[in-house]
Order: structure tokens, then C-alpha cells, then sequence
């Protein structure tokens, strides 16, 4: 097949995520087109060569088009797309593409649908997160034109899903948040891959990072407004005189890193506290293999509704018991959950003195992804509707 790919993230500039699975497996045998917003602005905060790195095959199979090269909000670009996406398809024909598959977009997956019906074109709608919410949310955004923006994004939103042929959703509550109609859509959730993330050997590692001897808790993913560490850094420094094995192992860089860095030295608890910054994706399942916990410290928001992040199934493919600040439904009692700084202590300590409780939910966490969550599976199951949506 030729699918046209219309995307909020831009694939070459952002962390490891949802689309960069599925073009891994649809570009094994499709021919792929990707037009996408310009995250231009990550490169100051991260080094984005590392998130390519592992890339590289499915980036060399895919054209990737940017909206516009102007140093723009990302919201900009998306909100003001039309013309770029005009230019973009100008010249296109029924035969140029076979489908579209709107990545999560608001106004270019609407322009390009509309443009690509009238050719006899279908589009598959695939919602990962509530994107007006994410207006409403967004730092990108000044805080008075929010409100407006997630009204246009709610406008939008419902255009998309009633131009779609199909529409698919990553949770029971993105539906129904979303209205998504019954009759036209699927749920297809994330995913992990699970012959890359597994348990490693971990005692090099964990030497080379101050970490040998140590009882690891461990984040791994964007440092963005909605992930809130300070709770963590808490419980370090109520338990570091009885508990002085304890540490914090902290993976990635993007959005907050000084700020994090800056709050564990206010709580006193720096030098309890690794921050590696970005790694390679390839290398994360051998720094998740050296935490004992993993946790999902997210602050419950409109973004972050009953979600479905991929760090909760990397964390139980490498077989580490998880704690969550938020209500997860995909794995309501696969987990363990935290929603203040007492309850943090409470599970971090309970894990600590129970060796047996971290290897039953690290087996038990394995088991159940390999069944569930394959992204393989998964990504097979949205070509076949691609495919469906094309006939």
C-alpha cells in the first residue's frame, strides 16, 4: 500500500512513541509518506541524533515532509497547517496514495482528508491522547488564548472523526471523552515490544551509574510539565535514615531537566538522585533492567485521563513491579498505586522488604504484555484495517 501518514509529532525530532511502532511495521511492506509539524524546538533541550539512532532503517523507508521550516509554536504549525498541506498535496491524484492514516491530528489530518475523500481516497483516524485537552494544557500556548484553542480543537476533533472512514483509540476513555462513534471505530491500545524489552544483566551498569548495592527506584521517559517528581524526592529524604540503601535512577531529558535537577537539590536529596539524560531507545530496556521499581509519577489532568503510557509496559516487559500515580484501567490490578507522598512511602517500603512481592509482579507484569500488548500484534492489527479502509 501508499499511506500518507499526517502527524502531531514530528518522527525525527521526538522521543520513542506510538507512530514510530507503527511505521517499524508498516514500512516493512508499504510505501509511507509522513507530512508532520517541525518539533525544532527539542533540539535545545535534548540531543535528538540519540532518538533517531535506533531509527535509522524505518527513517530511511519513510519521506518525511515538514508543514513549514519556520521556527513556529508546534501548535502553530498545526493550527495554521492548511496552506502547507495544500502545498504539500498540490498535484496529488487517486492514484498517488491508496490511504490516509491521520496520526492524532486536529486541522492538517482535516485538510488533507477532505482533499484526499474527494479522490476516493479513505482515512483512518488514530487517537492516542485528547488533543484538546492538550491545547488547553500547553505550555506552547499563552495561558489566555488556551481556552479558545481547545474550543477550535474540540471543533475540529469532531470533523476528523466524522470524515474518518475509521477511527482508531487507545482507551475506553479516550472514547468516550472523544464520542467516538461504536460503529466505526476499534480500540487499539499501546504497546511494547517485548523481544527488546526484557530483563538484562545489570551489575556493569549499575556500577558505572554509583548504583551497585543500591535499592532503585526508577523513572524513565520526558521530563514535560505533566511528570511530577517532586513527591519522590520527598520520600528519599523522609527515608533516608532508615532506608539508606534507597536511590533514584532518572532516564531522559527533554522538557524539565534543570528544573528536576534544581528541585532534588532543594529536597536535599541530590546526591541520592542519578540523572543520565537522554539514551539511546535500545539502551532503555538495560537501565530499566537496574531499577527495582519502576514509576509512572504523572499529575492527573484533561492529558492525562485514564492513560496508557508505554513506559507502564516497558517497565512490566523487563519484569519490574510499577507504581502509579494515576488510575490505569488497561491494568487496574497488575500495579501498584501512589496518589500522595505517604502512599509513595508506603509502596516504595513495601516493595523494599518484600524480594518475593517484587518477583511475583515482575513475572506476573511479563506474562500479561507478552499476551496483551505486543506491539506486533498491535501494529498488525492496524494494517489490517489500513488495508480494509484502502479496499
Amino acid at each position: 500500500m501508499r499511506i500518507l501518514v499526517t502527524s502531531m509529532v514530528d518522527v525525527k525530532k521526538s522521543a520513542h512513541n506510538r507512530l514510530h511502532q507503527f511505521l517499524r511495521h508498516l514500512s516493512l511492506k508499504n510505501d509511507i509518506t509522513v507530512f508532520s509539524i517541525n518539533d525544532w524546538w527539542k533540539e535545545g533541550q535534548t540531543d535528538t541524533g540519540l532518538y533517531r539512532k535506533d531509527l535509522d532503517e524505518v527513517l530511511q523507508k519513510t519521506r518525511i515532509k515538514y508543514f513549514t521550516e519556520r521556527k513556529a509554536s508546534p501548535v502553530f504549525q498545526e493550527l495554521f497547517s492548511f496552506a502547507g498541506i495544500g502545498r504539500q498535496l498540490d498535484g496529488v491524484s487517486p492514484h498517488s496514495f491508496d490511504v490516509h492514516l491521520n496520526y492524532g491530528t486536529l486541522v492538517s489530518g482535516y485538510a488533507a482528508a477532505r482533499k484526499l475523500k474527494s479522490l476516493g481516497i479513505q482515512t483512518v483516524y488514530d487517537i492516542g491522547d485528547n488533543n484538546p485537552e492538550m491545547i488547553r494544557n500547553s505550555p506552547q500556548i499563552p495561558s489566555f488564548l488556551r481556552p479558545a484553542g481547545g474550543f477550535m480543537g474540540d471543533i475540529m476533533l469532531k470533523k476528523n472523526i466524522g470524515i474518518a472512514t475509521r477511527i482508531t483509540y487507545v482507551t475506553q476513555a479516550i472514547k468516550d471523552s472523544c464520542h467516538i462513534p461504536k460503529d466505526k471505530s476499534e480500540l487499539l491500545p499501546n504497546g511494547v515490544d517485548t523481544a527488546l524489552f526484557r530483563s538484562y544483566p545489570s551489575e556493569h551498569l549499575r556500577k558505572s551509574l554509583g548504583l551497585d548495592g543500591k535499592f532503585v527506584v526508577g523513572y524513565v521517559g520526558v521530563l514535560r510539565e505533566w511528570v511530577k517528581l517532586e513527591p519522590l524526592f520527598a520520600v528519599l529524604k523522609l527515608l533516608e535514615k532508615d532506608y539508606t540503601d534507597i536511590r533514584m535512577l532518572i532516564v531522559g531529558q527533554e522538557g524539565r531537566f534543570r528544573e528536576n535537577k534544581g528541585l532534588a537539590s532543594e529536597y536535599g536529596v541530590s546526591d541520592k538522585v542519578v540523572f543520565t539524560g537522554t539514551v539511546p531507545y535500545a539502551q532503555v530496556p538495560q537501565y530499566i533492567s537496574c531499577m527495582d521499581i519502576g514509576t509512572i509519577p504523572f499529575e492527573k489532568n484533561g492529558v492525562t485521563s485514564d492513560p496508557c503510557p508505554l513506559k507502564l509496559f516497558e517497565y512490566m516487559a523487563c519484569q519490574k513491579p510499577v507504581i502509579s500515580a494515576l488510575d490505569i484501567t488497561a491494568v487496574k490490578d497488575k500495579i501498584l498505586y501512589a496518589f500522595n507522598t505517604d502512599e509513595y512511602r508506603d509502596r516504595i517500603v513495601k516493595l523494599h522488604n518484600d524480594p518475593g512481592l517484587q518477583r511475583r509482579l515482575g513475572a506476573e507484569g511479563r506474562k500479561f504484555v507478552e499476551q496483551n500488548y505486543d506491539w506486533t500484534k498491535i501494529a498488525a492489527k492496524l494494517e489490517k484495517i489500513l488495508v480494509e479502509a484502502a479496499s
